[in-house]
């Protein structure tokens, strides 16, 4: 796209197109997600999270008793109807969020950027060794669900090399899908022929998924919400993301620490930690869609609540619970008021071009393969966007229909005094917000470029234990325990342990570098 004369707006929308195309596990037109562009001298959030249908209500998923289920660790429902199948079906939000940042801030059509997607669901792709190794993680759901099985597990395996050659995979149904919305546009997704498709074939297995769903969904431009770390312009996504959560968990730590200590000490670690656990707390006590759950927003990120906030700790001893504070106590006069709208597994990607632009985008199906549906004729694989609401009812982030799960999607840009300095993002499900987070550490506290910021060994509070890379080594990890951590180790730093990060960062004399998880499939191509 950038060869093509586009920008990075044009290549970003592109590469979210085509890599839900060859990781089709993990992203795709079937999923939703955020962008955080700046181009222009601007910054602006493209919001194009899933959204539930109207017939999505508590009683259509009924509590069986199992506690802590799924990475959100909510409570467990009857059959996972909120897991697999059409009643965890969600309103995607891809193509409305992708096909509105690219006409605010595209210079290319949108027939033009999905070509390389349409090309590679028409011809095929090579299934490398991520690819393979991924179909042969997640394949129990060939079992659970034949039309996923039919285009993706063909004779109920993965595909498998021949002479050392990968296989190649083929997705006519999703090509003529993508060339229906090059030729008739986004609005053939959620008001034409793919809409109708998906509807007829909701509604001949019970599903939860109306047409009007997807006639009602809007994407919508927001205002980034601006933090600051350490001196830097931090921007990510406002309420309903994670957004919140990495702009509060950035403001205690840099209350908790001072900027000269020793990336591995274990002070350093714990006030993090810390920092991590108390956001986390407010995250799980305020937070839910913000146009049905009125919430502190301003207070959540606010200094003074930080400052109140991080007379909490304790150098000494981990917390002992999680309590959540009084966000409302800082949050001026909205205490009634609802966040108004704005104008209008997971993949993260980043793109910058030589004018200066540059964006962060995270899409995602929720979990891998999503809910395991590929309505029958359209090639695409549903996300399971239900799994992002509290199935208990009465909650912040409890099911309702039309709402809006909370989600735990956080890409931002760090703009610095010429312009953006930094964009970054990840996979990874709840543990994105300490990722990211701690990239912003790497970067501003001990200069390190954006791979080094990136293979630089992380912990994690995200779960009830916390996770610590065994890169620290033994005595950072005793530490840590005798302070009352529950310490886990995993055995290398993949994704599932610490989130998976890309990011770009832009020199001073405006060189570009990109950086990568070395633990996952991830790449930075420059032109």
């Amino acid at each position: 796209m950038l060869q093509a004369g586009g920008n990075a707006v044009d290549a970003a929308v592109a590469a979210a197109l085509a890599v839900g195309v060859v990781e089709p596990f993990s992203s795709g037109i079937g999923g939703g997600g955020y962008a955080v562009a700046a181009t222009g001298g601007t910054v602006e959030v493209v919001a194009f999270p899933m959204q539930a249908c109207a017939l999505a209500t508590p009683a259509r998923y009924p509590l069986d008793g199992r506690a802590n289920v799924t990475n959100f660790l909510w409570q467990g429902v009857v059959n996972d109807a909120n897991v697999y199948g059409y009643d965890a079906m969600a309103i995607p939000g891809a193509v409305a969020g992708l096909s509105l940042l690219l006409r605010r801030r595209g210079l290319l059509p949108w027939r033009e950027v999905l070509q390389p997607a349409i090309r590679l669901a028409r011809d095929g792709c090579a299934v490398e060794w991520y690819t393979a190794f991924a179909l042969g993680r997640y394949a129990a759901a060939a079992a659970r669900a034949k039309d996923l099985a039919r285009i993706f597990y063909p004779g109920g395996v993965a595909p498998q090399p021949e002479h050392f050659e990968p296989p190649v995979l083929r997705q006519p149904e999703l090509a003529g899908t993508l060339d229906t919305l090059a030729r008739d546009g986004p609005d053939a997704f959620y008001r034409g022929d793919i809409a109708q498709a998906v509807a007829d074939d909701c509604a001949a297995h019970g599903g939860v998924l109306r047409r009007d769903d997807l006639a009602q969904y809007e994407a919508r431009i927001a205002e980034p919400l601006r933090t600051a770390y350490r001196g830097a312009a931090v921007y990510t996504t406002g309420p309903g993301s994670a957004g919140p959560t990495t702009a509060q968990t950035l403001r205690l730590y840099e209350r908790l620490v001072a900027p000269g200590a020793a990336h591995g000490a274990p002070e350093r670690l714990h006030a993090f930690l810390w920092a991590a656990r108390l956001a986390q707390a407010d995250r799980f006590a305020y937070m839910a869609d913000p146009e049905r759950q009125p919430a502190p927003w301003a207070g959540l990120v606010s200094d003074a609540y930080a400052a109140e906030r991080a007379r909490r700790f304790d150098p000494a001893a981990a917390p002992s619970e999680d309590t959540p504070g009084d966000a409302w106590a800082f949050a001026g006069d909205v205490r009634s008021e609802r966040q108004g709208k704005g104008p209008a597994s997971t993949t993260h990607l980043c793109a910058a071009d030589r004018e200066g632009g540059m964006v962060a985008l995270t899409n995602t199906l929720m979990s891998a393969w999503g809910s395991e549906v590929v309505p029958q004729g359209t090639g695409i694989v549903w996300n399971n966007g239900m799994l992002w609401f509290d199935p208990v009812p009465g909650r912040p982030a409890s099911i309702a229909p039309r709402a809006r799960g909370l989600n735990n999607m956080s890409p931002l840009i760090v703009l610095g005094e010429r312009g953006p300095r930094a964009g970054l993002g990840a996979s990874g499900g709840r543990r994105i917000t300490n990722c990211v987070c701690q990239l912003i550490v790497h970067l501003q506290d001990f200069g390190l470029g954006m791979q080094a910021a990136i293979a630089a060994p992380r912990v994690d509070a995200s779960t009830p234990w916390i996770t610590v890379d065994a890169r620290f080594g033994d005595a950072v990890v005793a530490a840590l325990r005798n302070r009352g951590w529950d310490v886990r180790v995993p055995p290398f730093p993949e994704q599932s342990a610490f989130a998976s990060p890309v990011g770009i960062v832009r020199d001073l004399d405006g060189t570009l570098h990109g950086g990568v998880d070395v633990f996952h499939s991830a790449e930075a191509w420059g032109w």
